[in-house]
């Protein structure tokens, strides 16, 4: 059985101090939780994927993004 985990971002105002800094810590943490989460889409097969209604196509166009997107 495939376990998909779904997380929740919270964003600052944009005039906020912390805004514009950069974290690298959380940049990578963000770029492999995409990888991961992705990589289990991709594993999905044709029925699961249309339980969630998500096409294959639809499925590998989110898995070929890039890990910072």
């Amino acid at each position: 059985m495939t376990t998909i985990a779904l997380s929740r971002t919270t964003t600052l105002p944009r005039g906020s101090a912390s805004h514009n800094k950069f974290d690298p810590r959380s940049f990578f943490a963000r770029a492999w939780r995409n990888y991961i989460t992705r990589r289990q889409l991709s594993d999905l097969d044709d029925r699961m994927l249309q339980d969630l209604g998500i096409s294959r196509a639809q499925a590998q166009f989110e898995a070929d993004k890039p890990l910072w997107r």
